[in-house]
This record gives structure tokens, C-alpha cells and sequence, in this order.
């Protein structure tokens, strides 16, 4: 007797139309507190690409990982440009947005 066994990402299987229309009109609208209004994804056998504009360098594995939650995603592609660099240039400068939500 023989088992296979699956993971469990690739049991379940969605059309890519599918997966790209939640990622688009439901993950990326619903993030709160980060523009998506510039960033698009496109979808191939559940590997998806995100392209477009973003305006924190820290918003963009936000994003990354709000869609890898998405059911049938494989995998994350993440071609974001940021306009404003709060990650490795200015991370103690007082008017960025990650630090005023952490209180510091």
C-alpha cells in the first residue's frame, strides 16, 4: 500500500483569474494604513507577481504577506517600488509611519 501525501498548499488548487480578483479586489484594497492603489498583480499557476508603487520601503513585505494568505497563492513574486526608504536610511526619523504606530 501506498500513501502520498499532499501539501497542503497545492490540494487546493484555484484558477489563477481567481486568485489574481481576490488579491486584487478584496487583499490589496483592504489594507489598512498602505496605499495599494498603484500595485497590481498578475497570477500563473498560482505564483503571483506584484508590480507597481508603494510609498514606505517597510509597506512592501506587508503586502508581500497579506497575499501569501490568499487560498491557492504558491508563491510570492515581490517587484514593489517604494518611493520613501524608512527601512534602512532614516529608520529613527520621527515622522515615519512605522514608528508612530509603535509609539516610539
Amino acid at each position: 500500500m501506498s500513501t502520498t501525501s499532499q501539501d497542503p498548499r497545492t490540494a487546493l488548487r484555484r484558477p489563477d483569474e481567481d486568485i489574481r480578483a481576490e488579491v486584487q479586489d478584496r487583499v490589496l484594497p483592504e489594507m489598512e494604513d498602505i496605499d495599494t492603489r498603484l500595485v497590481r498583480a498578475a497570477v500563473e499557476d498560482g505564483v503571483v507577481l506584484l508590480v507597481g508603487r508603494l510609498d514606505w520601503d517597510s509597506q512592501a513585505p506587508v503586502v508581500e504577506r497579506a497575499v501569501a494568505g490568499v487560498a491557492g497563492v504558491r508563491e510570492v513574486r515581490n517587484r514593489l517600488r517604494c518611493t520613501w526608504d524608512d527601512v534602512t536610511r532614516f529608520p529613527w526619523h520621527p515622522h515615519l509611519p512605522h514608528l508612530r504606530r509603535t509609539g516610539h
